[in-house]
């Protein structure tokens, strides 16, 4: 489990159980607001759609009340909902943060879940008031960690994303460590790997002594689904950054016995 630290309010600080650390920017109000004047035109788009979809309800039933009803629920649920739904399938993204560089995540830098997407966008009600997020923007000066009232309640950041990490991007280092022969269990393992993640490891163990904790853990999360499927009890005690650590010295050993 990730454990939050107190540290400037520019950066999101997180550290792993094998106490190595990295940390996510914080999102200012310039980039949030730049993320919802994109997001906001999308909104008003479905709600015509909805306010059309009510129009045609009115014409088949005559019943001007029903189509009013349903076309100003279906706006609630299109101006709430699309940002549960966005942000819990999509990783805490929506349009609007995706465009801009933005994530949601839990104060602990875990993934967002969809309880936590259900509350912050539910007091986003509030927030949003007494106009453009009059409330919201007044907590979020307030509380110095960039939280509006949703994530204080919801337990969520918006952070900054980095760029993606690639291995073809990393320096090779002059010569990998040498390690102790393998066991037979341990060489059947690394010769059935799947050649794509055999060939991302051991590019992974020749460039490993340059590269820094965030690198690293960022590399680990991109093969994680992986990782589970050839070392799923490392990757549930010690995390994926510890599979792909044993993963590489048990390669290195490999091309050794060669």
């Amino acid at each position: 489990m990730l454990v939050a630290l107190d540290e400037p309010d520019s950066d999101l600080i997180v550290a792993t159980p094998e106490r190595v650390t990295f940390d996510y920017p914080l999102a200012g109000p310039g980039s949030r607001f730049l993320a919802q004047l994109i997001d906001f035109p999308i909104q008003i788009a479905l709600i015509v759609v909805a306010g059309l979809g009510a129009f045609a309800l009115a014409q088949l039933t005559h019943d001007t009340q029903l189509a009013v009803l349903s076309g100003l629920v279906l706006a609630f649920f299109i101006v709430w909902g699309y940002f549960l739904i966005s942000e819990a399938a999509w990783s805490g993204k929506t349009v609007g943060k995706y465009a801009i560089g933005l994530r949601v995540v839990g104060d602990q830098g875990e993934p967002l879940r969809f309880s936590q997407a259900a509350i912050r966008n539910l007091v986003r009600i509030v927030d949003f008031l007494p106009l453009l997020y009059g409330i919201g923007i007044l907590i979020l000066f307030v509380n110095g960690r960039g939280k509006r009232l949703g994530d204080l309640a919801a337990g969520t950041v918006v952070v900054r994303e980095r760029g993606g990490v690639r291995l073809s991007q990393l320096p090779v280092a002059s010569a990998a460590p040498e390690l102790p022969r393998l066991a037979p269990a341990e060489s059947a393992l690394v010769r059935g790997l799947d050649p794509e993640l055999r060939r991302f490891v051991l590019g992974y163990a020749e460039r490993r002594p340059q590269l820094d904790p965030w690198r690293r853990h960022v590399l680990a999360a991109g093969v994680e689904p992986s990782l589970r499927r050839v070392l799923p009890d490392v990757v549930a005690t010690r995390g994926p950054e510890a599979a792909l650590d044993q993963l590489a010295d048990l390669t290195i050993g490999n091309r050794n016995d060669v």
